[in-house]
């Protein structure tokens, strides 16, 4: 998420440029034929759609997003593109995401498209609380990378979402102090760097992320719950603990790297580009074993009354020109891979787009039974408790 002062900052560009003609709009973003070309054949498709008599689309739309987490400009497109009446295109934000989940379970929601974050998704899944897309109504899709088209872990069939951004979780250092390039840095005592910053450290406080690369830094498959992977775990955990100035979410770890009481940060991307903006003299990287792909993702709510118009909202956002815009905007990664050609410095900054090589060492944060959940629960309340 964008913070407020650049939220600002965006309001008045988007003031500049929201009474641009489509491709007008394209162009003054990406300065590409290309790029207002593909916006033009997009509005020439649904046009056609109408000439033959089709009525595809509801006349309205609601949408529940992060807030600060769209180039709300492409609502206007949209619209205009669509024919949907802007005032019928009603946007909603909100901050935590599980309050999502219980206005999807109350039912009755009133909305059409919700963007969720990945574990959100494998828990409304499980619970029957999105519709199955139907893909033909998204022939975008093909856009998408292949690493965010299949066998995600909370969505394994793909039936029910698509990914709309992700990011990164790995450590965030302040320039003054050593560079993190391995795990052993950040939980082997004994290679030195736990001690020359120690009670400098934090470990994040959600317990899958901190096992997750406590079993890389071991060599074990992400995917291995076992009792002998856990033991080993835990005997890792104990033994970097000391060194921990506390086990921290964004509240603390970001104010802490900022005013220099903390030195490391298991931190998510986002933050640190935020924060960045700030204090420059912050730095962001995935150790050489790798690091958590995280995915924030399109899903319509089973009990949505513009189906049709919600899988045009979602087909819209993955066409690579608006996918590039929307990224530029807000700062974050998205999964369209042709939208690169459009990124400029964005897709060069590795805060945002680890390289490829690092990628490929990346995973995604597995979906655990409920089993599996009280037993990772237990693991950090007997390792916090000491």
């Amino acid at each position: 998420m964008v913070d407020q002062r650049r939220r600002d900052f965006l309001k008045i560009a988007v003031a500049g440029i929201a009474g641009l003609a489509i491709g007008g709009f394209a162009g003054y973003l990406f300065g590409s034929s290309a790029s207002n070309r593909r916006i033009l054949e997009l509005e020439s498709e649904i046009s056609k759609l109408r000439a033959q008599g089709q009525k595809i689309l509801e006349n309205e739309l609601k949408i529940y997003n992060w807030s600060y987490y769209i180039h709300e400009a492409l609502l206007d497109i949209f619209s205009k593109q669509t024919g949907i009446p802007r005032e019928k295109i009603v946007y909603e934000e909100y901050e935590d995401p599980n309050y999502v989940l219980t206005k999807l379970e109350v039912g009755g929601s009133g909305y059409d498209v919700v963007i969720l974050p990945d574990y959100c998704v494998d828990m409304a899944r499980k619970k029957n609380l999105l519709l199955e897309l139907d893909k033909k109504l998204i022939p975008n899709s093909k856009f998408l990378d292949e690493k965010f088209s299949r066998d995600l872990p909370y969505d394994p069939e793909g039936k029910f979402s698509v990914v709309y951004m992700w990011g990164s979780t790995g450590f965030a250092w302040r320039s003054e102090v050593e560079d993190v390039t391995t795990l052993e840095q950040i939980f082997n005592p004994d290679y030195g760097f736990l001690p020359k910053y120690r009670k400098k450290i934090t470990m994040l406080e959600e317990a899958t992320e901190v096992i997750c690369f406590c079993k890389a830094y071991l060599g074990k498959e992400i995917e291995d719950w076992s009792d002998e992977t856990l033991a080993e775990v835990k005997e890792v955990l104990i033994k970097q603990k000391p060194y921990l100035a506390a086990y921290a979410g964004t509240n603390v770890y970001y104010e802490g790297l900022k005013k220099g009481t903390i030195y490391v940060a298991q931190a998510y991307n986002g933050d640190i580009v935020r924060l960045r903006e700030e204090f420059s003299e912050i730095e962001f990287g995935i150790p050489e074993e790798g690091g958590t792909i995280w995915t924030d993702n399109l899903c319509i709510p089973r009990d949505a009354k513009n189906v049709n118009s919600a899988h045009e909202f979602i087909n819209f956002l993955l066409d690579p020109a608006v996918a590039a815009v929307n990224s530029q905007f807000i700062g974050y990664a998205n999964p369209v891979k042709q939208s690169q050609d459009f990124l400029g410095d964005l897709l060069e900054d590795p805060m945002v787009y680890p390289p490829e090589e690092i990628q490929d060492k990346m995973w995604l944060i597995p979906s655990l039974t409920d089993e599996e959940k009280r037993r990772v629960e237990k693991l950090m309340l007997e390792v916090k408790a000491l």
